[in-house]
Formats: structure tokens, C-alpha cells, sequence
């Protein structure tokens, strides 16, 4: 699902970690003097992205373990 940017609608690349405020690039270096304060979309996507097949990898091994 694509993010919007809270202030325009263009489509989000920054959000605020722990938030659900979305920035475009234009409008996050507007309203923020330094970028590196606000979290890229595509990082936090990774993130839960290793989490779930970190959960899935390890629900396998668990079903193995009961099958033996």
C-alpha cells in the first residue's frame, strides 16, 4: 500500500518512526532541517519484512521439532 504525504498527497518516501506521519522528499526537507531524523519507508519495509521470515523461518524449525 502506498503512503501519502500528510502535507501534499504525493506519494510518501519519510515518516516520523513511531508515528503514521508520512513526508514526501520535498516536503520533509522543508519542514525538517535534517533528513537523517526521519525514517525511510523502504528501511522500515525491510524491517518487518526480516521479522516475518524470521517468524515464519522459525515456526518451521518449531514444526519439525514436533514432528521428530
Amino acid at each position: 500500500m502506498v503512503k501519502k504525504c500528510i502535507i501534499c498527497s504525493k506519494e510518501a518516501e519519510f515518516k516520523i518512526k513511531d508515528c503514521n506521519e508520512f513526508y514526501c522528499e520535498e516536503c520533509a526537507e522543508e519542514h525538517f532541517a535534517d533528513l537523517s531524523l526521519l525514517q525511510g519507508i523502504e528501511e522500515e519495509a525491510r524491517a518487518l519484512k526480516k521479522v516475518v521470515l524470521d517468524n515464519l523461518n522459525g515456526n518451521t524449525q518449531n514444526n519439525q521439532d514436533l514432528e521428530n
